[in-house]
């Protein structure tokens, strides 16, 4: 149902030629008959009258030589062969008597009398085929007559589609022109809604600044103003979840902070073994509930909705693994594994706290699983355009089947060691795109352990 009704959406581009072209090709109709009107009446007078003057021409040449009533046609043959003949058209004509009976020219040519002086005109046909015919009466001494004069209709007819083909030809030029320069106009008066729609694009989650209406049409506005606003709103809900998360963090971490103190002191007290295997057992659960609050914190903190851009800028990538390496070498130590670096120049566009906290979860997994006397080696560098941050292990690894499914939120290998909630990874995916940036899952070297690369694009 949403795709059908995502296909029915239509642009203000189309939806402007749509409402511009109905009226135009309405008008274009309406100027088509009007001028194919008026060049037909203009090309039927024309032959009408040269119709008409014909028959009076007939007329002109009749004559009662003797007076006796015997009227004789003085045109010579020549001149009769060429009124027949008139370019592609068939010329008759005939002289009656007002009794009907023919005193010359083409019998088959019949006609009712005139009813007066004027030339009469009217459509016919003859030998089934269409003519026009001029009629008009004549007085010759004392006998009245009637001239007929009938041409085929061909030549008229192809004057009237010659015109008809032109009117046609001519006013689709000009509907076509009108249609591109209307087309060139819209493109160019949406232009600044297209630019909007770009800036928009382009801008991340968390980038909630302005948008500038200097070049936007006053119609759109009160829209940009409307998102602006909206931005705003977000903006302030943005500060509104981290205040919050630093005040429930503060909140959380304050007490077990507390309370792990408290039982370290009771543990060292004297005590029967069987009060301080409750101890102990008591001790791991908080130190678990800290860590587990700290990575749902954190969790909730690397949301692109947590995040705006003033939060990001320029970040070293080398302090930071250097930092990293220094806060978990008596880790490493303890549990007899060999914590190293491997950097080059780097700098990311980022969030320091949300890299580091990344980063962090990276190093946390590989210390966790990586059995003693393994190694884990952080590195960092430049790839062309593209900055990479790595965390390489030589442990158990992780299963290509399960790498997809491990960076979804308290997903755990089965069989894995420890106690972890299955967030570390769905942080350090979290926080990947938040900063736009592709986090991949491979072996080590050699086929052994896990290597997870985090390459950060455009900068």
């Amino acid at each position: 149902m949403k795709a059908h009704a995502e296909a029915r959406v239509i642009s203000i581009k189309w939806r402007l030629l749509g409402l511009l072209l109905v009226p135009l090709s309405l008008l274009l109709g309406i100027g088509l008959f009007i001028d194919y009107r008026t060049g037909a009446d203009s090309i039927g007078g024309v032959y009408d009258r040269t119709l008409g003057e014909t028959a009076l021409a007939i007329a002109a040449h009749l004559r009662d030589a003797n007076g006796d009533g015997h009227i004789d046609f003085d045109l010579p043959p020549q001149a009769i062969a060429a009124l027949r003949s008139r370019g592609s058209d068939t010329v008759a004509y005939a002289v009656r008597r007002f009794d009907g009976s023919l005193v010359d020219g083409d019998a088959a040519l019949d006609f009712s009398l005139p009813t007066g002086e004027q030339t009469q005109l009217f459509d016919a046909r003859l030998r089934g085929k269409p003519v026009r015919v001029a009629v008009r009466a004549a007085q010759i001494d004392r006998t009245p007559l009637v001239v007929a004069v009938a041409v085929s209709t061909h030549q008229r007819d192809s004057a009237l589609r010659r015109i008809l083909a032109s009117i046609v030809l001519t006013d689709l030029a000009q509907l076509l022109g009108t249609l591109a320069l209307v087309w060139i106009g819209v493109r160019h008066g949406l232009r600044p809604l297209r630019s909007l729609g770009e800036e928009i694009a382009q801008r991340s989650a968390r980038d909630l600044a302005p948008l500038h209406d200097g070049a936007v049409p006053a119609e759109v506005r009160p829209l940009v103003h409307t998102l602006n606003a909206l931005f705003d709103t977000v903006r302030g809900a943005a500060r509104a979840q981290q205040q919050f998360i630093a005040d429930a963090a503060h909140q959380l971490r304050t007490p077990l902070s507390g309370i792990i103190a408290q039982l370290e002191v009771l543990e060292r007290e004297p005590v029967s073994p069987t009060v301080r295997q409750r101890l102990q057992a008591l001790h791991g659960a908080c130190k678990r509930l800290a860590h587990t609050a700290h990575q749902l914190l954190t969790l909730a903190r690397s949301e692109p909705s947590a995040t705006t851009h003033e939060d990001f800028g320029r970040v070293d990538l080398e302090p930071l693994v250097a930092e990293m390496v220094a806060h978990n070498l008596d880790r490493a130590l303890d549990a007899g594994l060999d914590l190293g670096a491997e950097c080059a120049p780097a700098q990311v566009m980022g969030n320091p706290w949300l890299l580091r906290e990344l980063l962090g979860n990276l190093v946390d997994n590989a210390l966790a699983y990586t059995p003693r006397g393994g190694r884990v080696t952080i590195r960092c560098g430049r790839d062309g355009a593209s900055v990479w941050l790595e965390v390489e292990d030589d442990g158990p690894g992780i299963d290509p089947a399960w790498r997809e499914q491990v960076r979804e939120r308290f997903v755990r290998l089965p069989g894995s060691p420890g106690s972890g909630c299955g967030l570390g990874l769905a942080i350090v995916d979290e926080i990947a795109r938040a900063h736009e940036a592709d986090f991949r899952l491979d072996s080590g070297s050699g086929g052994r352990g896990t290597r997870v690369r985090v390459n950060f694009c455009n900068n």
